[in-house]
């Protein structure tokens, strides 16, 4: 278990102003659960699910102008190949 502390402290300094003191601290536990009178650690993991691939549907995409722009953009913040991405026109 982590806890997280955080405080910030507002100080007048001499000749005029302000100064802001901020401090962090983070403390860890170690949990256990009891089998049969023995303390195991309890363990946390969490898993991410990665994408594959991507499906865009747009107003515009017909344009290949716009196209190739929104693959780049989603490209450019997945970190997914052009290939695994689609882009159809959005039909209203």
């Amino acid at each position: 278990m982590r806890i997280f502390l955080k405080a910030t402290q507002k100080r007048r300094i001499h000749g005029g102003g302000n100064r802001k003191i901020t401090e962090n601290n983070t403390k860890k536990e170690v949990i256990y659960k009891d089998v049969d009178g023995e303390k195991i650690p309890v363990t946390q993991s969490i898993i991410k699910p990665k994408a594959e691939g991507a499906v865009i549907t747009a107003t515009g995409a017909a344009d290949a102008n716009v196209k190739a722009n929104i693959i780049q953009a989603v490209e450019a913040v997945t970190g997914l190949a052009t290939h695994k991405i689609q882009v159809f026109e959005m039909i209203e």
